[in-house]
């Protein structure tokens, strides 16, 4: 899970922009807290162990994005919200 946010958010208790899956792990908590890198390009990169397939064994992934496609995705999932009458 990866919180977006500013640092303010966390000063006054606030939830921040959004939260957003990166991956789902398919077996209870045996997963790890990744570490997070910002390349010089602004992409940002996650890796971390965990159950990504099920029944399969754990195995390492990493995982790289970049913010304006985490907001692109979240503004279409308010959009979409605001669509179907639900704004919470």
């Amino acid at each position: 899970m990866a919180w977006v946010g500013r640092y303010e958010d966390l000063v006054e208790g606030r939830q921040g922009q959004y939260r957003v899956r990166l991956m789902d792990n398919h077996r209870g908590a045996d997963c790890a807290y990744p570490p997070v890198e910002i390349l010089p390009d602004g992409t940002i990169v996650t890796t971390t162990y965990g159950h990504w397939i099920e029944g399969e064994a754990p195995f390492i992934v990493s995982v790289r994005f970049r913010m304006g496609e985490l907001d692109a995705r979240a503004a279409k999932k308010v959009t979409k919200k605001e669509r179907h009458g639900r704004t919470k």
